[in-house]
């Protein structure tokens, strides 16, 4: 059908270019990862117990047969067996930090069997050769979608998922804040979760062609080196800060569960939001103790690119006095 000519305007949306031109888009990582899977003519796929359920679920869905492993205190796997030529093994770049750890020992050791999970990792480049997965609405604020890099050659095309009916909470929020659409939020992660796997819709994609990755990038560093400043000495966790990192949150490890709730309770009562990975694992059976305690002890804080050095200032003295 020819493109339609005069009318009334649609949204005006800058054009721009993809940091990554040549990935297939979905309506999300999740089912980026099960269409993956559903052609990598794999049999068996190991996947950490310190992760997102969505995925676990997605694998379930592939029909592939599953197995978990567990990660040491710096968030790298312990114990994983020599992988035959028909399984595969899925790593987490936690955070957007590990970026370093999956170039220089996972790639070498699993050419061909390794699949990187790049959606907590916007901005570290997929390695050639090695499937990458990527959740760009963690970073930016789109309704839906992600990305899949170095697909197999021949992967079935998707119908595009329809985007115009989610962005309430997107749009509620610029004006009267979070607090009021946090229902229309969850009601598109549902709402995602029960499409099943499409395309990434026209109206995404089109979004993310226009926004300023440069520019976010450079917030992001400038950020996570000013909470780190303040607050390295607070945390039990090494945050590997490295030149040009640009990850997802400054990840806050604390002593226990319960100092842990406590800090995020307060930090609430200040508007202080805060995402919590995963807690599901706390329910999974034979889940690794490493896996549980980062979900039990870890706060998330946000260093994404609409807050400057005041936020940050500001995160530093709720933390520092949340903790006494």
């Amino acid at each position: 059908m020819n493109d339609a000519i005069g009318g009334y305007f649609g949204l005006e949306i800058p054009p721009g270019v993809s940091p990554y031109p040549t990935a297939l888009g979905y309506n999300s990582a999740r089912y980026a990862f099960q269409a993956l899977l559903g052609t990598s003519n794999a049999r068996r796929l190991y996947l950490p117990w310190y992760t997102c359920k969505t995925m676990v679920e997605a694998a379930h869905r592939s029909g592939i047969e599953l197995r978990r492993y567990c990660l040491d205190e710096r968030l790298e796997p312990v114990g994983l067996p020599a992988l035959d030529a028909d399984e595969r093994l899925l790593y987490v770049n936690y955070f957007g930090y590990q970026g370093a750890f999956i170039r220089e020992r996972l790639a070498p050791s699993l050419a061909g069997q390794l699949i990187a999970d790049h959606a907590q990792a916007l901005f570290c480049p997929p390695l050639d050769g090695v499937p990458t997965l990527y959740s760009p609405r963690k970073f930016v604020g789109v309704p839906d979608g992600g990305w899949l890099l170095n697909a197999p050659a021949i992967m079935p095309p998707l119908p595009p998922a329809l985007s115009k009916d989610r962005f309430a909470a997107l749009l509620g929020r610029l004006e009267d804040g979070p607090e009021p659409w946090y229902g229309s939020y969850v009601e598109v992660e549902q709402g995602i979760a029960a499409e099943g796997m499409r395309g990434m819709s026209v109206l995404t994609a089109r979004l993310l062609e226009g926004v300023d990755y440069a520019g976010i990038a450079a917030r992001r560093q400038a950020n996570l080196a000013h909470l780190h400043r303040g607050l390295a000495g607070l945390n039990r966790y090494q945050v590997p800060v490295q030149a040009g990192l640009a990850p997802l949150c400054y990840p806050l490890l604390l002593a226990d569960a319960s100092q842990t709730e406590r800090v995020r309770a307060q930090l609430a009562g200040q508007r202080i939001y805060l995402a919590t990975y995963w807690r599901d694992v706390l329910e999974a059976k034979g889940g690794c103790e490493v896996g549980a305690r980062w979900a039990q002890c870890m706060l998330p804080l946000p260093i994404d690119q609409r807050y400057g050095p005041a936020h940050m200032e500001r995160l530093i003295a709720a933390v520092s006095q949340a903790l006494g």
